[in-house]
């Protein structure tokens, strides 16, 4: 028995020795590891803590402002009104939305929609339900908040759209999407872009974004297990950092805001561009393109069906045509057929032809515009009167190579380099570029239409600008510019664009570019010339009308009897003083009604050139008497009282 007894003590004091070194074991892997966690790696998972505890608020920057050369804006921003749904307070959600859709008439399937994009949001993130209220439509909410809850007004700063604002120049704001999103973020990792940011989609909006956009700060929130803002939170208790966003830079732009206006005004009710660029440096100074579109339209709301009814516009409003719009330049394209026969001897200054009113070449009759004809011209009448025989006789003696030589050596059948838009080439037809594109040899009967800007022949308007500018300031050829500098929001400059020579034309001596700045000027100034309507009081000006047939008609046929789709572009382009240029202007009026460069374009050109020189007498006058005010002002802070000199 006794053996028994001792046998099973033994037995328990095994098993008891073996319990206790495992429960020390445990315990001492338990002790260990409450070391590792609050000891060795404490300050790890303090920081996990404090990041489920505490969320970051981003706080959305107010975007640049855009300014014109003088410090006017043309574009700013005001407070916008957003309607905001709050998750965490929101206790009966399809109640809330059907109060809200009888409030404010929106389809609560639109609510959903925008419930649904912002799916796996942190509860206590506000969502946008509906942007920009009016302010009817916040007194409606703000009224019956009551029966809201979870529902608040948020205000952001947007855009300040006004009625005149030039959409295709400055563009437009549109929300992000994810494709952007992903593009953009891969270079902005330390200022990332969000979903429902709105980014550029055209023009300085789109080009400068990166500037204009600004810098996001943020604020820290306390939330509870479930994401819920806590309300025990003591911010000033727990003192956690609060970053103000940073505006985006301002754009100053070599625009002239009242000189805009005046030329959409100008060009009002008709579709086309107009390009205003100063010829001694290539700043623009204006720019239109109808038709265009209310840019407010993203930032507020499209439909289905405005949207629908923009794209089928056959004049396309969302085409910046300045940039974007290839037209045959029509008779302004005689400059450069009339520069190229003076270069290459076929013609000179004295040179006359005979014009009865066409020319024949092989089979073919090509009229002139007057039927009658012209009688014999030289270089200056022909450009005066816009003869086009004399320019087809020019123009098959060169051939199409030898006109090309000279236009691609102008600037033009080439971008220009302004990274505003989409910016065309435009098209110097040659032998060989019809051999390439049709497969086929040139003909002798295309010659005739190009010396005179019609056939393949394609400009844009700010080439056609860019033309007359380099015509008139003897050969130098300017990229155009529409950026002058970018400052911060508290007026630090962060970069400054200079003007940029691309290169000065070979080929054309002095005495050709005079010769033709000669015809041109008569154009404008001589009774008999196509383009007086633009002329200037006290200012000599010189330019080139131009029309283009859009399909072939009957010379002299009724405009009145066909569609507004087949009625020919009106053209004009000038520049002045013509001695010394200071201003260029480029007119396209596509499928005008009222008639030719000189009957509808010119007095276009005419309004903006007398609108120019006013504005320029009016700041000289201004300029002068604040000069006048600051020096009088200093003498009299100079000047001493004698008794006071005495006193010294």
């Amino acid at each position: 028995m006794k053996k028994i007894f001792r046998r099973e003590s033994v037995v328990v004091e095994n098993r008891f020795f073996w319990a206790s070194v495992v429960l020390v074991g445990m315990t001492s892997v338990l002790i260990l590891r409450l070391w590792f966690v609050q000891v060795y790696r404490g300050e790890y998972y303090r920081r996990i803590s404090e990041n489920n505890r505490i969320r970051k608020i981003e706080i959305p920057s107010p975007r640049g402002i855009i300014l014109d050369r003088n410090g006017q804006v043309l574009l700013g921003n005001r407070p916008f009104f957003d309607l905001a749904f709050i998750p965490q307070y929101v206790k009966d959600k399809e109640t809330t939305f059907k109060l809200l859709s009888r409030l404010l008439h929106v389809p609560v399937a639109t609510f959903e929609k925008r419930l649904q994009l912002s799916a796996g949001q942190p509860k206590f993130l506000p969502i946008n339900l509906k942007r920009n209220l009016s302010i009817h439509e916040v007194s409606t909410i703000q009224s019956n908040r009551v029966f809201l809850p979870g529902i608040d007004i948020s205000v952001a700063p947007r855009r300040d759209y006004q009625p005149d604002t030039p959409a295709h120049l400055l563009g437009y704001l549109g929300e992000i999407n994810k494709a952007k999103l992903e593009e953009l973020n891969h270079h902005n990792s330390d200022n990332p872009y969000m979903m429902g940011d709105l980014v550029g989609k055209q023009g300085i909006e789109a080009r400068w974004e990166q500037h204009l956009r600004g810098k996001r700060g943020y604020r820290m929130i306390q939330v509870d297990a479930f994401g819920r803002q806590s309300h025990l939170f003591d911010r000033d208790k727990w003192n956690l950092p609060e970053v103000p966003a940073v505006p985006g830079d301002d754009i100053i732009l070599t625009i002239d805001a009242e000189l805009q206006k005046v030329t959409a005004d100008a060009f009002r009710g008709k579709y086309g561009a107009v390009v205003v660029m100063n010829p001694k440096n290539g700043q623009l100074l204006a720019m239109v393109s109808e038709p265009g579109f209310d840019p407010a339209i993203y930032q507020m709301g499209l439909s289905g069906e405005e949207w629908r009814a923009l794209l089928s516009d056959p004049f396309h409003p969302f085409l910046d045509k300045t940039t974007g719009g290839e037209f045959p330049p029509g008779s302004i394209y005689k400059a450069v057929v009339a520069m190229a026969g003076l270069e290459e001897k076929v013609i000179d200054t004295q040179s006359r032809f005979f014009c009865p009113g066409h020319f024949t070449s092989g089979n073919q009759v090509f009229h002139c515009h007057i039927r009658e004809g012209h009688g014999h011209v030289n270089l200056r009448e022909a450009l005066m009167r816009s003869c086009d025989v004399f320019f087809y006789h020019v123009g098959v003696e060169l051939g199409v190579d030898r006109i090309a030589k000279y236009a691609r050596a102008l600037g033009l059948g080439q971008r220009l380099g302004l990274a505003l838009n989409m910016e065309r080439p435009g098209l110097v037809p040659t032998t060989a570029w019809k051999k390439l594109t049709h497969r086929l040899p040139w003909a002798p009967g295309e010659t005739p239409p190009i010396a005179i800007g019609q056939g393949y022949n394609l400009l844009t308007p700010v080439q056609m600008a860019s033309l007359y500018a380099t015509i008139a300031n003897g050969g130098n050829i300017w990229k155009p510019q529409i950026v002058d500098r970018v400052v911060s929001h508290v007026g630090k400059k962060i970069l400054e664009e200079s003007p940029q020579l691309i290169r000065t034309v070979p080929y054309i001596s002095p005495e050709t570019y005079a010769a033709v700045r000669e015809g041109l000027e008569a154009v404008v100034m001589d009774d008999h010339g196509t383009g007086k309507r633009a002329r200037v009081q006290g200012v000599r000006v010189a330019g080139k009308t131009g029309s283009v047939q859009v399909v072939s008609l009957k010379k002299n046929h009724n405009q009145r009897d066909v569609s507004m789709k087949w009625k020919e572009h009106a053209m004009f382009a000038a520049f002045a003083p013509a001695e010394n240029p200071e201003i260029v202007v480029a007119v396209v009026s596509e499928n005008d009604s009222v008639g030719g460069g000189g009957a509808s374009a010119a007095p276009v050109a005419g309004k903006i050139l007398n609108a120019y020189w006013k504005l320029k007498k009016q700041r000289e006058t201004l300029a002068a008497s604040a000069s006048k005010a600051k020096h009088d002002a200093e003498d009299s802070k100079n000047a001493e009282d004698p008794e006071d000199k005495q006193r010294l």
